[in-house]
């Protein structure tokens, strides 16, 4: 009987003994669950800093060069007319119109940059209007053919992810045409219940992308691993492909929270 309660005891301290060990560790691991998401959380939110100061820089940097190169250049043109028709004794109705047309374009621009000037025009607006300026102001050069085709049924993403989705088409925009030297650049957006994709292409000369991810931190190579890891960062992935002569593809996918 004594030997009886000596092994029940025994075996009582030993299934406590796991218990309260099974029990430490649940809670380790649920501190280090905690702490995780913390730090995802922290990661994310920087994320969404970080592309609202590149944004706001790449828009800094497109109004400067509007400023001189395209409405410095109308408004000189508009003062060299009126120059023009100071020196004359009378204005014909077409010398007049020519003038209204300048300042008309002029306005016209002047409107469109002051989109730009918002801070929270990704915010405010949606992903796809803002797409939409930045083609634009892409084809606006003359330089470029672009196109922004929306399939399915247009919806909001959730959270801020539509400022980091923007800042990442933005830099893969930025880098087909330094690097592509491309004609055409099209910008799909493909809306279903449960995914979002949105994808990029063009007719560039395309690259070798095995070649270009295994550079070190070279600017090019940097710049895809930085496409991919803020893509993977707000819940999505990224799919490129390129073929030399022919030209480049990035579909950046992200499920959709109901």
């Amino acid at each position: 009987m004594g030997l009886l309660a000596v092994v029940a005891t025994f075996t009582f301290l030993l299934l406590a003994t796991f218990i309260i060990f099974f029990f430490i560790l649940f809670q380790r691991r649920q501190l280090q669950n905690r702490q995780e998401k913390a730090a995802l959380h922290a990661q994310y939110q920087q994320e969404i800093l970080q592309s609202q100061l590149e944004i706001q820089n790449q828009t800094l940097q497109h109004i400067s060069g509007e400023l001189h190169d395209n409405i410095g250049q109308l408004l000189s043109v508009a003062r060299l007319q009126l120059n023009m028709l100071e020196d004359e004794e009378t204005a014909t109705p077409t010398q007049i119109r020519e003038v209204n047309d300048v300042i008309d374009k002029t306005i016209h621009e002047l409107r469109a940059l002051s989109k730009s000037l918002d801070g929270d025009f990704v915010k405010d607006f949606g992903l796809m209007e803002s797409l939409s300026h930045e083609l634009q102001r892409i084809r606006a050069t003359s330089k470029y053919q672009t196109e922004i085709i929306t399939e399915g049924e247009p919806y909001r993403l959730e959270g801020q992810k539509e400022i980091v989705l923007f800042r990442v088409v933005q830099e893969i925009l930025n880098n087909t045409l330094k690097h592509a030297a491309a004609k055409n650049i099209n910008v799909t957006l493909h809306y279903e219940p449960t995914q979002f994709t949105l994808t990029v292409q063009d007719d560039g000369k395309g690259f070798d992308i095995g070649k270009v991810m295994g550079r070190e931190m070279t600017e090019s190579g940097a710049g895809l691993r930085n496409i991919k890891r803020r893509t993977e960062l707000i819940g999505g992935n990224c799919h490129l492909e390129s073929t030399l002569g022919i030209g480049t593809k990035i579909r950046l996918q992200l499920p959709v929270v109901s």
